[in-house]
């Protein structure tokens, strides 16, 4: 939606500010956090037989340079329609497990959203990957149009720079639970999810490139348009006064 946005001025130079660690914060798949140790003893400590701290803190080492996955997550959880992974052995590590064909060949027919639901097993019940990992708030690269995840609770006039710290903004689409497209906002990416079930794909897409074409504007188009609105008002107020002036 916009194409002038710099990635490392949108995410990567803040990525203190833009992603969260904390599954915590928004955690729809209800992901426990620290994930419990293999003892079979009930009454044992939890997660004191093999986690380190590292693995036990919800923010990893909390150093953004340790981030090696970037994804948003839905109303439904982990979102692959867009997101990022950083060059490393960590990640030559994580995709080897994640496509092995003992793994995920045995289960990706048991598994509605293939990759995506093996990449959340994976992080469920695997410890060592969640240090690596952050989530960036849905609408900053994987904003859903009005109906996908339920209906748009837009943000509040004048949009969500308007609000303070400790405002509610779970009845808003402002947050880190955000999840449909914000014009106000200039949003940087929509992903047409779930178009084909009762919407229209083709319809949606052409009706959000006019709107980028739109918004991204230069300015002598914006003053041609201003130009045509003027002239237009000009002429319907005109209109509107001649039947007065009949009478």
């Amino acid at each position: 939606m916009e194409r002038t946005y710099s990635l490392q001025s949108h995410i990567f130079n803040n990525l203190a500010e833009s992603a969260y660690r904390d599954i915590n914060y928004n955690n729809p798949l209800h992901i426990a956090h620290p994930p419990n140790g293999t003892s079979a003893d009930v009454n044992a400590p939890k997660y004191v037989n093999y986690l380190d701290p590292e693995a036990l803190s919800a923010t990893g080492d909390g150093d953004p340079n340790s981030v090696n996955i970037l994804i948003p997550q839905d109303c439904g959880g982990f979102n692959l329609g867009s997101f990022f992974m950083r060059r490393s052995l960590w990640t030559d590590r994580l995709m080897d497990i994640w496509w092995d064909p003992v793994f995920y060949e045995q289960r990706h027919m048991e598994w509605e959203h293939k990759e995506q639901d093996a990449l959340e097993y994976i992080y469920t019940n695997q410890p060592w990957i969640r240090p690596h990992f952050a989530f960036l708030p849905q609408r900053t690269i994987n904003a859903f149009p009005d109906k996908a995840c339920g209906d748009d609770r837009h943000v509040p006039e004048g949009g969500c720079k308007v609000l303070k710290p400790g405002d509610p903004v779970d009845k808003t689409e402002c947050g880190i639970q955000g999840i449909h497209y914000q014009e106000k906002e200039r949003d940087f990416l929509v992903n047409m999810a779930g178009c084909e079930w009762g919407r229209d794909c083709w319809g949606e897409m052409y009706n959000f490139r006019q709107l980028s074409n739109h918004l991204n504007r230069g300015r002598w188009e914006k003053f041609a348009d201003s130009t045509r609105d003027y002239f237009k008002r000009r002429k319907e107020a005109k209109q509107a006064k001649q039947p007065q002036q009949q009478q």
